[in-house]
């Protein structure tokens, strides 16, 4: 029965937040009528509602329910507790109940921490949004569907890849990144309604799109750590289209912040920022619509059902071309009294913005183009691979670490002395000069990627810390205190290019056949198979591969894994890595060849662990500018 109650609460709450939604139609036709108190207390119901819905979801699988269709086909008996949790949300239904309840959260987050929700409708846009995706889950993806009177004894199982912590953390994070961007796209379509777009607005709306894109960067990193030691190639990033659909929105978002920042200070790029604002969000929802139509192949694909596929393209087009409709009626062309030039800040955010919203589109149009390519010629298909995403990234990466860096010297309007710029200059080629000779007595190799990412890297970073320059000590001190936060993102963006850079130029791998006792060199490295043994778990059964890697400095143990899950009669393989400051060695078993003969493919990568840690320095950079917007716009 409790099962059935859960239902009843997210239909409740579908209901309740449709009533919501009415809310902006109504003040349309009278704006006297003051409705929106009727708001915040609608959103902290339907935000009950929707926390007790996925609570006894949660429920249903901590005490086996198996005759829920939904946790029946995505757990079982002997799969561990914690991954029970992970479980609920490992599948299409349990994921939309879990965006729907962080989208309530972030709605109920809005209307605490807004002061003066008088006349604001923005909370009334976000609850349309929440009712559209109630609607679709329980019409095409109920989570509580029964399987009665048959009810299995035992249960599927969760797949095999997904029996990790990093995915039990990674769907949430991610999510609240997604649904976050939702927050500055309300609060654009209300301005828009209210013609209200001014600098205040970008005020109001920067810290809510900094805490998102925090959210959103935080959730990508994890993907890429758990892609990266639990598929077993050792890559960081493959361009699935699945990532794609989550890099895209985030290249938008960063466009976005950029643009605010432009629109406060100065008051220019209103329409453009407001713009930004919708295309985010709209990347956010082809994300979903690309994860559960089940149009693309990926690793990250939940759902096969082409008409789940059109309700999520429905809701896509609703908000998408509504949103654009409202704003091709209701941008303001008012000309900013001050003006700039192309030695200015604005015309270097300005760059910044159309280098990564084209980078966006060019990332999307290669994400489509397969599904393009098989409509028009009839199922031919066709495929889009690393090369050209290769090959597009390189310039936009390099043009928007010199903008990132010359922006900094900038001043509004006009720069009349760019002076400091030479010192950068010299002081970056001595810094370069010193990377490239260590790297050389390192490596005792240099390539290309290798070089252009010491340059990067270099600019940024000596660009970043010499922007803190000031002659006045407490203007030192207040620059320390305003700039920390994006000091530190972009920071991590020059450690997170250098590690691209050096993983792709002095990283090895090898696939190799070896049996009991023998040797493989590899770089320096001796990796001996040492042996294999067979364990047996509540949920699985293992080998388990022994290797012991020398080299001139120590030596140590790795272990290996392949698994089989009987459940859902998967074969999953658990990638041995030692991580160092500098190198990771990394082991996957393969396949038994012949008796005591294995194959394997061993690794050694370099400062790849580089890459999340300049990942999460632009995580906690982008977390520490959020929380001070927060307190500079509220004192």
């Amino acid at each position: 029965m409790i099962v059935e109650v859960g239902f009843l609460f997210l239909i409740s709450a579908m209901v309740i937040s449709f009533m919501g939604s009415l809310v902006p139609l109504v003040w349309s036709f009278n704006k006297e009528t003051n409705l929106t108190s009727l708001i915040s207390p609608i959103i902290v119901l339907v935000f009950l509602f929707t926390l007790s819905s996925l609570s006894i979801l949660i429920y249903s699988f901590s005490i086996d329910d198996f005759s829920v269709k939904y946790v029946a086909q995505n757990s079982n008996i002997n799969l561990p507790i914690y991954y029970k949790l992970s479980a609920t949300w490992g599948a299409h239904e349990g994921s939309l109940l879990l965006w729907i309840f962080l989208l309530c959260s972030w709605s109920l987050f809005y209307i605490l921490k807004e002061k003066d929700l008088s006349k604001d409708i923005t909370g009334s846009i976000l609850l349309q949004i929440i009712f559209f995706f109630i609607a679709f889950t329980v019409f095409t993806s109920n989570p509580f569907e029964r399987l009665l009177p048959v009810v299995p004894q035992n249960g599927v199982d969760l797949n095999p890849l997904l029996q990790d912590f990093a995915f039990t953390i990674h769907p949430p994070i991610l999510y609240l990144g997604y649904a976050g961007l939702a927050i500055p796209f309300a609060m654009s379509v209300s301005s828009l309604l209210q013609n209200s777009v001014n600098q205040d607005w970008a005020r109001r709306t920067r810290p809510w799109v900094l805490m998102a894109t925090g959210f959103l960067t935080l959730g990508i990193t994890i993907g890429s750590w758990w892609a990266y030691y639990e598929l077993g190639w050792g890559g960081w990033w493959f361009w699935d289209p699945v990532e794609n659909a989550a890099f895209v929105p985030w290249l938008m978002a960063v466009a976005l912040i950029h643009s605010l920042i432009v629109s406060e200070k100065r008051g220019h790029f209103k329409n453009w920022s407001v713009l930004l604002s919708i295309l985010a969000f709209s990347m956010s929802l082809l994300g979903t619509f690309l994860v559960r139509s089940g149009i693309l192949t990926s690793v990250h694909a939940f759902a096969l059902d082409p008409e789940r596929g059109v309700f999520l393209l429905g809701i896509f087009t609703y908000f998408v071309i509504g949103s654009l409709i409202i704003f091709s009626f209701k941008n303001t062309n008012k000309i900013p009294e001050t003006g700039y030039t192309t030695t200015s800040k604005e015309f270097g955010f300005l760059l910044n913005n159309i280098f990564l919203v084209i980078l966006g589109i060019a990332i999307m149009f290669g994400t489509l183009f397969p599904l393009i390519y098989e409509a028009i010629f009839d199922g031919k298909q066709i495929s889009v691979g690393r090369p050209y995403y290769d090959t597009l990234i390189i310039p936009f990466a390099i043009g928007l670490a010199f903008l990132q860096v010359v922006a900094l010297f900038f001043s509004w309007g006009k720069t009349e002395n760019l002076s400091i710029l030479k010192a950068l200059a010299i002081y970056s080629f001595l810094f370069f000069i010193v990377l490239v000779s260590i790297s050389y007595l390192v490596f005792e190799e240099l390539y290309f990627s290798s070089i252009l990412s010491l340059v990067l890297f270099t600019i940024i970073l000596l660009g970043n810390l010499l922007s803190f320059k000031q002659k006045e000590r407490s203007k030192y001190l207040a620059q320390i205190y305003t700039k920390t936060g994006s000091t530190l993102a972009h920071i991590g963006t020059a450690f997170f290019v250098l590690g691209v850079g050096f993983v792709s130029s002095y990283s090895f791998e090898r696939e190799i056949i070896l049996s009991k006792g023998q040797v493989y060199e590899l770089a320096g490295n001796n990796f001996k198979f040492e042996r294999i043994i067979k364990e047996s778990q509540p949920n699985y059964s293992a080998d388990k591969a022994t290797f012991i890697v020398e080299n001139e400095n120590n030596s140590f143990t790795l272990n290996t894994e392949k698994r089989f899950y009987p459940s859902s009669n998967q074969v999953m393989s658990e990638a041995g890595i030692r991580p160092t400051l500098i190198k990771d060695y990394y082991v996957t078993l393969g396949e038994e060849l012949d008796t005591d003969i294995w194959s394997f493919r061993i690794q050694i990568k370099t400062l790849v662990r580089w890459i999340w840690f300049g990942a999460l320095l632009v995580t906690i950079g982008t977390f520490i500018s959020s929380r001070r917007n927060f307190r500079n716009r509220d004192e």
